[in-house]
């Protein structure tokens, strides 16, 4: 999961350094309600969490230790590394979903 605000001028994204399960988590780490990044000032409630989307990523590396097995190999270190994969990103979009309800 990553936290992130929006520019309000340039609507690009930048991501911040801590990792919070909720807004009062993020409150704590921060030591305030309010944080300045690039002369602009933030409240928590505008910080938003997304997902990380590793089930590729995942895939790719069982395939490559899959390789030691030959065409098999390959074929099921792909298919548990996507299986893995898979299920790291339902839980970290479960984690984001609850960061982004969550309030103060």
């Amino acid at each position: 999961m990553k936290l992130y605000v929006v520019n309000q001028s340039t609507q690009e994204k930048t991501y911040l350094k801590q990792n919070a399960a909720s807004r009062r988590n993020l409150v704590e780490q921060l030591g305030s309600e309010r944080f300045q990044i690039d002369q602009q000032v933030f409240s928590v409630n505008d910080v938003k969490a997304e997902s990380n989307d590793n089930t590729a990523s995942a895939m790719a590396a069982g395939g490559v230790i899959g390789i030691v097995g030959g065409v098999p190999g390959v074929i099921i270190g792909g298919l548990l590394g996507a299986l893995f994969g898979k299920s790291t990103d339902d839980e970290d979009k479960e984690k984001s979903d609850k960061f982004n309800r969550s309030q103060l």
